[in-house]
């Protein structure tokens, strides 16, 4: 209603007198300057989170961030929404490089005893760290940041509003779970300026969903592994189709590889499923190395020899398979 009448002109009494107005205001200095450190109360709820990207190293969702300070020069204007530059404001900015879009008008509600409340909500992508050791059976935790840019933290001093911190119950977000969503506050050195400033961190942790990779891929090279040692049971002699299983194998392993790679970015260490890839690679290719093996053997005359290393290779290929399973996945 006082949005209203401001708008029309009119003060209280029907003067052209604007009741919102904020008399005389440095927006550039704090309350309490030269004091002690102005609180400022943070809140960040995840409203959705859509994507987790892990070859761009980014998160998309939709946040609402929740900031609330008390001004003694707005004392009295409780109930009026004053436009967002024309009062001092803490600069809070999310220091994730990224691209974000606001949603709400820049205007500061003020309530009783001069409290300010600014919310805002933000939707797009924003960097985040990805360590992926273990993927895909990995648990993450990416963390946004909020740091004023203008003033350290001997002018503001960052508290967080659990009650408003947290999580939205439904998410648009199916290949990962969301376990907790925590607000905190550190200090954090601000480079372009060199000041310490009080930081606030929204750590999100979530664990990847990881039945698709399993159904997906680690089940089909297992049977993929088991195909190439059909050829121990087939006699040394029969030179072709020995040598065409363990090629077959062979050839579709490789055409597995190129088709994870386009799954995580160029990475300067292996993940798991990197290593098991390149230890299920090295078994198939070991058992073509066998087939050759027993083939010349056999065309040496020393049938009997080849058939030995196939029946020995029965059992030291499965058993070597199991360890790589137990070094890889049970670590």
């Amino acid at each position: 209603m006082a949005l209203g009448l401001a708008a029309a002109g009119l003060g209280a009494s029907g003067s052209d007198v604007d009741p919102c107005a904020v008399p005389g205001m440095r927006t550039n200095q704090r309350p309490g300057a030269g004091g002690a450190p102005t609180e400022v109360s943070v809140g960040v709820r995840m409203v959705d989170l859509t994507d987790i990207n892990d070859v761009s190293q980014t998160l998309t969702g939709d946040f609402a961030v929740l900031l609330r300070w008390t001004d003694p020069r707005l004392d009295g204007l409780e109930g009026c929404e004053i436009p967002l530059s024309d009062v001092w404001t803490p600069g809070l900015r999310f220091v994730n490089s990224g691209r974000l879009f606001k949603s709400q008008a820049e205007a500061v509600a003020v309530e009783p005893g001069g409290t300010a409340v600014y919310l805002q909500r933000y939707y797009g992508s924003m960097a985040t760290y990805h360590n992926l050791r273990q993927f895909p059976f990995d648990e993450q935790t990416f963390v946004l940041s909020l740091v004023s840019l203008q003033y350290g933290e001997e002018d503001v001093q960052l508290v967080v509003d659990e009650r408003f911190t947290g999580r939205r119950n439904v998410l648009n977000i199916s290949a990962w779970t969301v376990t907790s969503v925590e607000g905190g506050t550190r200090r954090q050195l601000v480079e372009a300026t060199g000041n310490t400033a009080s930081a606030y961190d929204l750590r999100i942790t979530a664990h990847r969903q990881r039945h698709f990779y399993v159904w997906k891929i680690i089940v089909p090279l297992c049977l993929i592994v088991f195909m190439s040692w059909t050829v121990f049971w087939v006699n040394p002699g029969q030179f072709g189709p020995q040598i065409g299983l363990s090629a077959t194998s062979m050839l579709t392993l490789i055409a597995f590889q190129f088709a994870t790679t386009s799954m995580v970015p160029e990475l300067g260490y292996f993940t798991t499923l990197d290593e098991f890839i390149t230890g299920s690679t090295i078994i198939v290719f070991l058992a073509l190395v066998q087939s050759l093996t027993t083939s010349y053997l056999v065309s040496q005359g020393k049938e009997e020899l080849g058939l030995r290393v196939d029946r020995l290779s029965r059992y030291v290929f499965p058993l070597g398979f199991a360890a790589l399973i137990l070094a890889v996945f049970f670590r």
